[in-house]
């Protein structure tokens, strides 16, 4: 009888141990990235900090961004957008992942003056700022506990956007 509950003591024991590596297959939580993207009439730059928090399947995402870019259609108009979003990233396998970020930003918008056509008047200068809303969809190559971080997709402000970053 001891002997039996010593082996139902000792393989109850063995079986409830936890998995402990299931955390050595995650992406890194801080990834900084430099972003570069155009449309046919703007062209912007940016840099992204996200912070990366995994659940069950998929990762969310909270980030904050600065980005700086160009308008150039009957007038130039210059952004500066900050912004605030979150997201999420699900995997497709474990190196290519599909995201996508919703959130809110900060536009201060500097409309430069122009002359007109053929000295016909023009518009002047004016600088304001707004709230606008800011996403972005995408594809990114992170693998697991690497450094390296790929992204492109579309989105406001990146447009078209390629993007290289490093993760910690």
């Amino acid at each position: 009888m001891r002997v039996l509950f010593l082996f139902v003591f000792l393989s109850s024991l063995t079986f409830a141990q936890v998995n402990n590596t299931d955390g050595s297959n995650r992406l890194l939580k801080n990834s900084f990235s430099l972003n570069i993207g155009t449309a046919i009439l703007a062209n912007a730059v940016g840099l992204n900090y996200e912070r990366v928090m995994p659940k069950k399947n998929m990762y969310y995402t909270l980030s904050a961004g600065a980005n700086i870019y160009r308008l150039v259609f009957f007038t130039t108009e210059n952004h500066t957008v900050l912004s605030i979003s979150n997201g999420f990233i699900t995997g497709l396998d474990t190196r290519n992942h599909f995201e996508a970020s919703i959130g809110l930003g900060w536009d201060n918008v500097n409309k430069e003056a122009s002359g007109g056509i053929y000295g016909s008047g023009g518009s002047s200068a004016s600088q304001y700022n707004q709230f606008i809303p800011v996403g972005n969809v995408g594809y990114r190559f992170q693998a697991p506990n690497k450094n390296f971080v790929f992204r492109t997709g579309f989105g406001f402000p990146e447009l078209l956007y390629i993007s290289f970053g490093v993760a910690l």
